[in-house]
């Protein structure tokens, strides 16, 4: 994936080009009204994991399924 390479901390547009690349992905894989969220919280991970999950749909998939979980016990305790 071209994006890859630009993964850096000294990328000013990280958040917005990992975004964009994975958002589509997300909303494939949760309810819609979700995907904003979870792509929200996939771009604020550490950059080794960014790249991690750009690189596999495996790593994307369990990342995204983590987030749900997360936030579904967030629900739960009604924290949202």
């Amino acid at each position: 994936m071209k994006l890859i390479p630009s993964v850096t901390e000294k990328n000013p547009y990280l958040k917005d080009q990992v975004g964009q690349a994975i958002f589509e992905f997300v909303n494939m894989m949760v309810p819609a009204e979700r995907a904003p969220k979870i792509t929200g919280m996939l771009i604020e991970l550490p950059v080794d994991q960014i790249k991690h999950i750009l690189s596999s749909l495996d790593a994307l998939s369990a990342k995204v399924k983590e987030a749900t979980e997360l936030i579904d016990q967030a629900e739960k305790q009604g924290i949202t």
